[in-house]
């Protein structure tokens, strides 16, 4: 532990001084690099001609499963059988980029490869090969795939830590089946959070136009260095904003999805809040926005290093913290093992710890719902924290108990089910299932997750 007796900017300082990050060009340096980008008529062609014939197509075929209506308990509290998952064959589309051209390596999202039975990958040059699928993280919405093909194109590698708002970058791709699209734009912003796409988001924003079948494609900068995976954007969002994964934090993925068939996460033992409006001290260099330590797992890397509930979590890994979410996906985008610099602030100064990513089980705070939850009452439920089976492949209230002759029990909730939507709505957590409901009417429709198949409950106020 290192005691940082100076404002939070200056401690951040003295992190970003520890941590091996890209060193920032100079004006003049950035301006060289443009004009070498482009040709003197100021075209991208070159640079695009390099990049594209590594954004490969992918099309893909499968079955995807229709949720199952769940059937009330019957008046002798037996379970009715419940109907077996139907699915419906689908063909859809998207964007890869092949990230490891030696091995055969392609980096895609998961939803452009979800539920796929058969996978086609296609070049620029028109060459077809068939594509298996090495694993997922569905969390933060990367996939690897591989084919057996000799002779790929490449793509140089960029450091998205270096990417600065402003910076051109072209997205490469396939949207509505183009192949080999280009658009170009800037960086909007950098480490958004909270998008509501992915359960681990620390997206680089950019207006380059992302639309369906760009998933999965190439952002690149002018360079032509792969700089991020674009995900979402067009549809799923206003025309003009697109966001992509991180080309460092995907690659870190795929070598972890590679190496040992998931990523697999660890904690620091901290669970943190968003830290609250009364407890931002703007004046006298105090701390605005962060993590507030909520509680620290016994025996963790934590807990050795004096960590304690109340502390400020400031910044984690090479980027600032501004809320909970962004301290979780900075800790849970590192493999097990990884050493993180943390910087705290308590009492008046800051502190830089270096906490390692361990593997830890934490249990989950457990929720009676009130009578006020209608149809839900009866039902204890909790967060999926780390350790939980189910952690970073869904998000939602996981049910952990059910009380006999509750509300709950008679409309077939069982425990085990995780309760990811109510009508139309998402639920990421205990809490917001308790404010959807608030929200609802009379009837509602509960959305469940039961064994990896998805289902509907009828419930009312």
């Amino acid at each position: 532990m290192r005691p940082c007796r100076v404002l939070p900017l200056l401690c951040m300082a003295a992190l970003t001084a520890t941590t091996p990050l890209a060193q920032t060009p100079q004006p003049g340096k950035r301006q060289a690099v443009m004009a070498t980008a482009l040709e003197p008529s100021g075209s991208f062609a070159p640079m695009l001609e390099r990049v594209i014939p590594a954004v490969v197509t992918i099309r893909v075929t499968g079955r995807k499963l229709r949720p199952i209506l769940i059937p009330p308990r019957q008046k002798d509290g037996a379970v009715p059988a419940v109907p077996l998952a139907q699915g419906d064959e689908f063909g859809a589309g998207g964007s890869g980029v092949i990230i490891d051209p030696e091995r055969g390596y392609i980096v895609t999202n998961n939803h452009v490869i979800e539920g796929a039975t058969h996978i086609e990958v296609g070049l620029s040059s028109g060459r077809r090969m068939v594509a298996k699928l090495i694993g997922t993280d569905i969390g933060s919405d990367v996939a690897v795939i591989k084919v057996d093909e000799p002779n790929l194109p490449s793509i140089k590698l960029g450091d998205s830590d270096a990417v600065r708002v402003g910076d051109i970058v072209a997205a490469v791709g396939n949207p509505f089946g183009l192949e080999g699209t280009a658009t170009i734009g800037i960086v909007s912003a950098v480490m958004r959070t909270d998008i509501g796409h992915g359960l681990f988001e620390d997206y680089l924003q950019t207006d380059a136009q992302i639309h369906p079948g760009n998933s999965g494609g190439a952002l690149v900068n002018v360079r032509g260095e792969l700089v991020g995976i674009n995900t979402v954007g067009g549809e799923q969002r206003s025309l003009g904003i697109g966001f992509a994964v991180p080309v460092n934090m995907a690659k870190m993925i795929m070598d972890e999805v590679i190496t040992a068939g998931r990523m697999r996460r660890g904690s620091t033992g901290l669970i943190v809040a968003d830290l609250p409006m009364e407890l931002a001290s703007p004046r006298e260099g105090g701390v605005t926005r962060g993590a507030i330590v909520r509680k620290v797992i016994a025996k963790s890397p934590a807990a050795a290093a004096g960590v304690e509930p109340g502390d400020i979590v400031v910044s984690a890994g090479n980027g600032p913290v501004r809320s909970a979410s962004e301290f979780v996906t900075r800790t849970a985008s590192v493999p097990l093992g990884t050493s993180i610099p943390v910087l705290l602030f308590a009492q008046g100064q800051g502190r830089l710890v270096s906490l390692m990513s361990a593997d830890i089980v934490i249990d989950p705070e457990e929720i009676a719902l009130p009578p006020e939850m209608g149809s839900l009452a009866g039902a204890v439920v909790g967060e999926i924290l780390l350790g939980n089976r189910l952690y970073g492949d869904v998000l939602g209230a996981e049910v952990l108990r059910v009380a006999d002759g509750s509300p709950a029990y008679w409309i077939g909730l069982e425990p085990g089910d995780v309760i990811v939507g109510i009508d139309n709505a998402r639920v990421r957590s205990p809490a917001e299932l308790a404010d959807r409901v608030a929200r609802t009417g009379m009837d509602f429709r509960v959305a469940i997750a039961r064994k990896g198949v998805p289902g509907v409950i009828r419930a009312k106020r």
